[in-house]
């Protein structure tokens, strides 16, 4: 038979570690800000072109970070009410 332990705490820190994650991914700053030091030429507009896609990226990136860190915080604060309602009903207690 397989077990599987989950630790509710570390479900939590997960959750918190990816909606920080997420929330630096969303307040980095517009790179393409910086393209001015390339001067004229073609090289400018591809940089611009590349940091265009990657901040699209960065963002969408960012924003589900943020929710699913949010939904695993969730998880891991109903498997800590899991485990206490358990742990009440097997030693006594109430719910």
């Amino acid at each position: 038979m397989t077990w599987i332990r989950v630790d509710a705490a570390e479900v939590a820190e997960l959750g918190v570690a990816l909606a920080e994650t997420g929330a630096d991914l969303l307040l980095m700053g517009d790179p393409a800000a910086d393209r001015w030091a390339l001067g004229p030429g073609e090289s400018g507009p591809a940089l611009e072109e590349l940091l265009g896609g990657w901040r699209r990226v960065r963002l969408a990136l960012g924003g589900s970070l943020s929710e699913l860190g949010e939904a695993v915080v969730g998880a891991g604060a109903l498997y800590l009410d899991t485990e206490a309602g358990m742990s009440r009903s097997l030693f006594g207690g109430s719910w």
